[in-house]
């Protein structure tokens, strides 16, 4: 009997074996349980259980995050250039980092008993520790995929289960509000260190899951045509212009303005009777992304099918960001004058804003699949594979992006009124916000917002080069005959100089 089609082993030179496919997809897993943990629960944290104010708190997190976004070319770039045994471009990363960034996660939700200033220093030194040693981490698990087969199309697959497993890590990640609802409510632990608990079981737990990606072998064959150092290969990222062109489309959109989900399903007056029984905020929190997360993670399943059907990635990207801008104006108008405050409105709403994630869901894996294309251009252009680089600049935009919301959040919350002062601890200082502006522009914020992100992406995504299956064949032709030829000459010489 054939083993599940998952666990199969049969492999070739531009085949990836299943198990090690799904190695690599649980090692995603674990890296987004810890990365969604640390990204969605540090500002919350550290805004409404230590109770720093929340333009401080936006500038620790933003601060530290631009570190992150700005280490990120430089690590990568330096990983293109340093010595490596074939096959270990990327993969001895995925095994020293992990325990060390898990350690300090959990260290990040201690309470140490500092004051403001103290705890705000404490921090800015451990988000910046995390950020550089997830730099190395996150370049090398994501470059991985670039160096995963030679075949365009192989890589697609590639992408397709790693996205999988890394919207798997964050839905893990994302059950906490409702887990700490439970754990405070019943008393068994105090909301404080229900941060520091999880903390362990996603930061630290979630590190020692990612190193499961390890398994993954490094097949694409390349010999350097010369060594152009890395200011020169820096100005070379000018060629890549699919890479330029998704970063920045992905910095303009998040210029919209939300804040985190946590302020608006727990404020003030949002307590939703569902057949008799109470739904607070954490647990409304988890079934709105459910509600969101479920339809994106079974579409992630038919996305190559979907890329061929449309023709191209670019096209799923067009088609993705009209289809969440479109359904959120349609969820503001049911949910407005306060309609979201009647359950059967507010989840009317959810579901038409979540049915749109079966095509946002499916912008992660076409915007990888267009990168690791990149790469092979960019050999091409230059004669320099630029894993490192390129997925770097990937993970400078992720976090860039991740870092400018957060200034704006901190300014957001100051300018609604938003007083951290107020109530006893945790989600009780966004229970007991009174101010009118909060109160007031809640739903703008929470629905709206992602729709501007949205405009602003689709305007520059529009000027992306089509990839349609020619393109890419004749680019994985071209760069074939290159690699034939550099091999050839390479005996050549060998021959000589024996």
């Amino acid at each position: 009997m054939k083993p599940f089609f998952l666990f199969s082993k049969e492999e070739s030179e531009t085949k990836v074996a299943n198990n090690r496919l799904l190695s690599y997809a649980v090692g995603l897993t674990g890296q987004n349980m810890t990365y969604s943990f640390i990204s969605q629960r540090l500002f919350v944290f550290l805004n409404t259980i230590l109770g720093i104010p929340a333009e401080k708190t936006g500038m620790i997190t933003g601060i530290s995050t631009m570190w992150d976004a700005i280490n990120d070319p430089l690590i990568g770039s330096i990983m293109d250039h340093r010595k490596y045994k074939p096959g270990y471009k990327m993969r001895p990363f995925l095994i020293w980092t992990a325990p060390i960034i898990g350690i300090i996660s959990v260290l990040m939700f201690v309470d140490f008993g500092l004051t403001e200033t103290q705890t705000i220093l404490m921090v800015l030194i451990l988000y910046m520790l995390f950020d550089a040693f997830y730099s190395f981490q996150d370049v090398a698990i994501w470059g991985l995929s670039a160096l995963s087969t030679p075949s365009a199309v192989e890589r697609r697959r590639v992408a397709q289960w790693i996205s999988i497993g890394a919207g798997a890590g964050s839905t893990v990640a994302g059950v906490y509000p409702m887990l700490k609802d439970m754990l405070v409510q019943s008393e068994i632990i105090s909301e404080k260190n229900t941060y520091l608990l999880f903390a362990f079981i996603f930061g630290l737990g979630g590190m020692l899951i990612s190193m499961l990606a390890y398994r993954m072998k490094e097949k694409v064959e390349y010999t350097p045509e010369d060594n152009k150092g890395i200011l020169k290969s820096l100005w070379n990222l000018r060629h890549n212009k699919t890479l330029i062109i998704i970063c920045l489309a992905r910095i303009v959109q998040c210029f919209s303005l939300t804040l985190p989900w946590e302020y608006f399903f727990e404020s003030d007056g949002l307590i939703y009777n569902f057949f008799g029984k109470e739904i607070t905020g954490g647990t409304a929190l988890v079934v709105f992304g459910a509600i969101m997360g479920i339809p994106g993670a079974f579409a992630n399943f038919f996305t190559v099918p979907m890329i061929k059907k449309l023709g191209s990635s670019k096209k799923l990207l067009v088609v993705a960001e009209i289809a969440n801008f479109a359904t959120r104006i349609l969820a503001f108008t049911i949910g407005t004058n306060e309609r979201y405050k009647q359950l059967s409105f507010l989840i009317i709403a959810l579901t038409v804003v979540g049915s749109a994630q079966i095509f946002t869901n499916m912008k992660g894996i076409a915007e990888r699949s267009l990168l690791t294309n990149a790469v092979d251009e960019m050999e091409l252009k230059t004669g320099e594979r630029t894993e490192g680089i390129t997925f770097s600049m990937q993970n400078f935009v992720s976090k860039l992006t991740g870092a400018i919301p957060k200034f704006i959040q901190g300014y957001m919350l100051k300018f609604l009124g938003f007083n951290e002062k107020l109530g006893t601890g945790g989600s009780a200082t966004i229970k007991a916000q009174t101010a009118p502006r909060f109160l007031k522009y809640r739903w703008h914020q929470f629905v709206l917002g992602p729709a501007i992100g949205s405009f602003l992406y689709l305007i520059v995504i529009l000027f992306l080069q089509e990839d349609n299956a020619e393109h890419v064949a004749e680019i994985e032709r071209q760069i074939k005959e290159r690699r034939e030829a550099a091999k050839l000459e390479a005996e050549k010489k060998a021959s000589v100089e024996a």
